[in-house]
């Protein structure tokens, strides 16, 4: 028997809309866009049965004429959940490289998966801790930066020990480990935009928020696909939601979506992978001027040409309309193959794509360039000039500590080309100073000729003049860049940034620091790597980088810099103490430098302070290893989130932090006793006591003969 049903989801006066639709029908005419009569007996045909009404019956057909998307090959998995990401998960530039694995050293593994696999595992006992970690996250179709890595050292056993010392059960849910190190495609379980799925590389573990599907031979296929408008169609008649609002993606949701037969479709196949692909390569080519993925190259001001930034700044928006215009172009190409391969007519195609708020097919390329939907718009699209120059300005702090080769941006050295999508990670981005293994280059590693003297120390000080002084370096950097117009480079990027002069910008805590941390902060992650430790008023600024921290850089810091600082202090007033006649001017001068002398003693102090007990390590990450030094950070919300990490360590919440065992080895000792994944953790496996089995209890004599 026909029912009658009223769609009136994207109508804002619903009253009235009904009002009409009721009469529309008493005169016998029925609009397809919100009446709809169907026999409910065919919504039978999808899985689970949802209303789906708003669909024709040819695409609820789809569901029983066609395979399964899982299936003869195909498969979708949820992957690893750790039940604790701030343990066991980092941001990839947190970690030593020399400790993530780097499969592209392996065997093949386009040929011989299988034994990929097993290296990719035998690495792990070798001295890898950290793996890439597909943990889902914004919408972004074809590609997405992987900015996680997971700790599965020795194939995972700390995690595959996390258990409930009270209970015995195990907190962590290491699934379908048989798929780990594959190449496939991932995607986001749960969002609030459409459904988008993206290049998965060999090499690293998925995630239960980041599934993870495997088509051998049909990745290209799948990720056009899965794309696609009327994938999301289908996705939407799964959930029965009829706007993508709060859905959910799981396995096995996206295993019952129809696969098409594509048999005597050989163009409209080869078509499809070869856009998905180009689609694919462009989001990817946009990413080498994000610092933080593992693809960059050179800030976006130095890949673009123009006689000074903000020619250059107006090249790259040009350049990055045509980008736009481009993947629109493609997607729009995406959706008509996808809906051709399943032989779905132009009116079906409208309503899949008037349920989306999606219109690929049919708007023009006048439309297409002033496109303002949001969902449309990947993240990395948005920028403003003001932040290319700091992105601009972070590049050139990070080679003058010896971060980012140079000569990728004076075209001394070629950039490097990118690998293959699937092919594995590397562990260092193309654009890094490197030594000839890949891993980060060291003083021994880097010419005499070198344009740039390097900190190796991983220090440096705000302090004009100083040899190790942050500005000068930077315009060191300048210089090389810009040998004949180092100065008016630099002004003009003052005058963009809105500041007299970049110390101005580099010694607020609100502005050079804000933007790293910004920057250098993903997945609920703040992990920024250049660290100003500051006196509380800011008038004086070390900077230490994260990646050179020793359980000697403290000292250095004050036998090398505040030390000396303090001597030269010393002078100057025992110079105006002995004056007589001081002028006005010089009474206050010495008012300051009295008041800065003991605004620096005290920095001096606490950092002497700090050192005695702290042993940083690089695999505890950013925010455990910065907690000891809270009070030096004047950035408000920054010290305020590593106070209160700080009184968590002290509280023993993160016991299994190497820090926390070198302040509190005793305490973290006795713990480890009754806890066998934080043993492992810091190598005292020795440690831990298995609990006894409970001992049953003897039945007694009169139980065993009534029983």
């Amino acid at each position: 028997m026909n029912t009658l049903f009223i769609r009136l989801l994207k109508r804002e006066d619903k009253a009235a809309s009904l009002s009409e639709a009721l009469e529309a029908v008493r005169q016998g005419d029925t609009p397809d866009s919100v009446v709809h009569v169907v026999d409910p007996v065919s919504f039978q045909q999808v899985p689970g049965s949802p209303f789906a009404y708003w669909v024709s019956e040819r695409i609820r057909r789809l569901f029983t004429e066609l395979p399964r998307f899982e299936g003869k090959g195909r498969t979708v998995k949820q992957g690893l959940a750790t039940a604790d990401d701030f343990r066991f998960v980092r941001a990839w530039w947190e970690v030593s490289p020399a400790r993530i694995l780097d499969g592209g050293n392996g065997p093949a593994w386009q040929d011989e998966l299988e034994v990929f696999q097993a290296w990719c595992r035998q690495r792990t006992f070798e001295g890898k801790r950290w793996v890439p970690f597909a943990k889902g996250g914004a919408y972004s179709p074809y590609y997405a930066d992987l900015h996680l890595v997971v700790n599965w050292e020795r194939d995972g056993e700390e995690i595959r020990s996390f258990v409930d010392p009270n209970t015995g059960r195990l907190n962590s849910r290491p699934q379908n480990t048989d798929f780990y190190f594959r190449p496939g495609l991932t995607w986001s379980d749960r969002t609030t935009s459409l459904f988008s799925s993206r290049l998965w590389p060999a090499g690293g573990i998925f995630s239960v928020k980041g599934s993870a599907g495997f088509f051998p031979g049909e990745e290209f296929l799948a990720l056009g696909l899965m794309n696609s408008s009327l994938f999301n169609g289908f996705l939407s008649i799964l959930v029965g939601a009829g706007d993508a609002a709060a859905r959910s993606y799981q396995v096995g949701v996206i295993g019952a979506v129809p696969f098409p037969m594509c048999t005597n479709d050989a163009q409209d196949y080869d078509s499809l992978k070869s856009a998905a692909l180009t689609a694919a390569e462009a989001k990817r080519s946009l990413d080498t001027t994000n610092q933080t993925s593992l693809v960059f190259r050179l800030p976006t001001l130095l890949q673009i040409m123009g006689d000074n930034l903000t020619s250059r700044i107006v090249a790259w928006q040009r350049q990055l309309n045509e980008t736009q215009l481009t993947l629109a172009k493609f997607q729009r190409k995406i959706d008509d193959l996808v809906f051709r391969l399943y032989r779905i007519g132009s009116k079906s195609q409208r309503v899949i794509e008037d349920s989306l708020g999606r219109h690929q097919s049919t708007i023009d390329e006048e439309e297409v360039e002033s496109e303002t939907r949001k969902e449309e718009q990947p993240l990395e699209f948005t920028f403003d000039a003001r932040s290319l120059i700091e992105e601009l300005l972070d590049y050139c702090v990070s080679c003058a500590l010896g971060r980012w080769d140079i000569h990728y941006a004076t075209e001394q050295y070629p950039c490097p080309e990118l690998p293959d999508p699937f092919a594995p990670l590397p562990v260092c981005s193309p654009g890094m100073l490197v030594q000839t293994d890949g891993l980060p280059a060291g003083p021994q590693d880097v010419p005499g000729d070198y344009p740039l003297r390097i900190s190796w120390i991983g220090v440096l000080v705000d302090d004009e003049g100083h040899p190790d002084d942050l500005g000068g370096r930077v315009r060191q950097v300048f210089e090389v860049l810009w040998p004949e117009r180092a100065s008016e480079i630099e002004q003009e990027a003052c005058d963009l940034l809105g500041v007299r002069s970049l110390r101005d910008y580099f010694s607020r805590p609100n502005s050079f620091f804000a933007e790293h941390l910004k920057r250098y902060s993903k997945s609920r992650r703040q992990a920024p790597i250049y660290w100003p430790l500051q006196t509380p008023s800011g008038s004086y600024t070390v900077w230490v980088y994260y990646h050179r921290l020793t359980d000697q850089t403290l000292y250095t810091c004050v036998n090398d810099v505040v030390a000396p600082k303090l001597t030269q202090l010393t002078e100057q007033l025992n110079a105006l103490r002995t004056k007589t006649n001081r002028s006005n001017q010089e009474e206050k001068e010495l008012e300051l430098l009295l008041d800065f002398e003991l605004e620096l003693r005290d920095f001096r102090d606490e950092l002497l302070r700090v050192a005695a007990f702290w042993r940083p390590n690089l695999n505890d990450g950013v925010q455990i290893t910065a907690a000891p030094l809270w009070k030096l950070f004047q950035h408000k919300p920054w010290q305020k989130k590593l106070k209160d990490t700080w009184a968590k360590l002290e509280a023993g919440d993160y016991d299994w932090a190497h820090l926390a065992y070198s302040i509190w080895p005793d305490r973290v000792r006795e713990t480890c006793k009754h806890d066998k994944s934080l043993a492992i953790a810091h190598g005292l496996d020795e440690l831990y006591e298995t609990p006894l089995e409970p001992r049953r209890k003897k039945r007694g004599r009169k139980q065993m003969e009534m029983g």
